[in-house]
């Protein structure tokens, strides 16, 4: 059972779902991956009552490494683990291929719950994972997978004495999944990620970057994802007649509409000097087709508040185009794009 605690002043018992979601706040406030690891550690062992975590991340071939926490005392107490099985399980990295109970875990969505000896038996060996159960008292693991929205990043394995509620688990890494995701997204957009200054969003250099890690994951994982394109064919003219001040805030208003109405996990960035890409993390061909009709019926609406200056709109056409089916590669998938965006009708151009 998970860990209870006390309402202070109240003598009332917080239920366990209570506990972990008070346990999960340092995790989302995490900087580094480092401490992010160490708050996980404290949440599993405060949320779930599990005093052994070991938080693992993923590689681009599926493989999950083992991340040290940052903390002396958490790293003491992985050092206290390590001892009692006499060798480091987790000296190299694990690979799914040759651990069933890792691959298990990895390939579906709920946590796969073992015995100590029988998860660590083929990383050091059965004596040596007889020794260290009766060593540690914890003869209950947990392996689940880390994941949100659809994004598998690494596993989490807990050591625990008894059986536990795999549903909070899950929540307990869901969570973890979640703050990872943000914090790396957060990094690359501080280390990497340079803006387009006129339309405030990705330029196409990082968009490109983005969409080539997508499309890779998307192929590991063999799912789809797509992007949508959408453009301003009368830009040059507008600034020609009204002037680059007016024209850049129109268009900075057309992003503004497309991110209103794009989903958390879509990417906006610059397309040429006229128009936005969205990747849609996901999205199937009939999905993109979807959000390509949804994206340009919001797009049309685009305006300048309290200014109705006759003339002063954009000219607009659409795109789409889905990785595998139109292409692997991001020049395959703008090349498609490009062919929908400049069909005669909008009818066609989403069709």
């Amino acid at each position: 059972m998970a860990t209870q605690r006390t309402v202070p002043g109240s003598g009332e018992y917080l239920d366990p779902v209570t506990t972990m979601m008070s346990s999960l706040l340092p995790v989302h406030a995490a900087l580094t991956f480092d401490w992010l690891v160490d708050a996980a550690c404290t949440a599993a062992e405060r949320g779930l009552n599990a005093p052994y975590a070991f938080v693992f991340l993923e590689d681009q071939e599926g493989r999950v490494e083992h991340r040290m926490p940052a903390g002396d005392l958490r790293r003491r107490g992985v050092q206290r683990a390590v001892d009692a099985f006499g060798e480091n399980p987790f000296r190299g990295k694990l690979d799914p291929n040759e651990l069933p109970l890792v691959a298990e875990a990895l390939d579906t969505r709920t946590p796969v719950r073992a015995s100590t000896s029988a998860f660590f038996t083929p990383l050091v060996g059965a004596s040596r994972a007889d020794m260290a159960e009766k060593k540690l008292g914890l003869p209950v693991t947990y392996l689940t997978a880390l994941e949100t929205a659809g994004e598998r990043i690494g596993a989490i394995l807990l050591l625990m004495q008894d059986d536990v509620n795999p549903q909070h688990v899950k929540l307990l890494a869901e969570h973890i999944a979640c703050a990872a995701v943000n914090l790396r997204q957060s990094h690359v957009a501080r280390e990497q990620g340079v803006i387009d200054v006129v339309r405030s969003v990705f330029d196409a250099r990082k968009l490109e970057m983005e969409l080539q890690r997508e499309l890779a994951r998307a192929g590991r994982y063999q799912r789809e994802t797509s992007i949508c394109v959408i453009e301003a064919t009368n830009l040059r003219l507008l600034r020609e007649k009204f002037g680059r001040f007016l024209t850049d805030q129109l268009l900075q208003r057309l992003g503004e509409r497309l991110a209103q109405h794009a989903r958390d996990i879509d990417v906006i960035g610059a397309y040429k000097e006229s128009g936005y890409t969205m990747i849609l993390t996901e999205a199937s061909g009939e999905g993109a087709a979807v959000a390509a009709r949804r994206l340009f019926a919001h797009a049309q609406d685009s305006r300048l508040d309290g200014d109705n200056v006759p003339g002063l709109e954009l000219h607009l056409v659409v795109g789409y185009a889905t990785a595998p089916h139109d292409g692997q590669t991001s020049d395959a998938l703008f090349a498609v794009a490009e062919r929908r965006m400049y069909s005669r009708a909008t009818d066609e151009q989403v069709a």
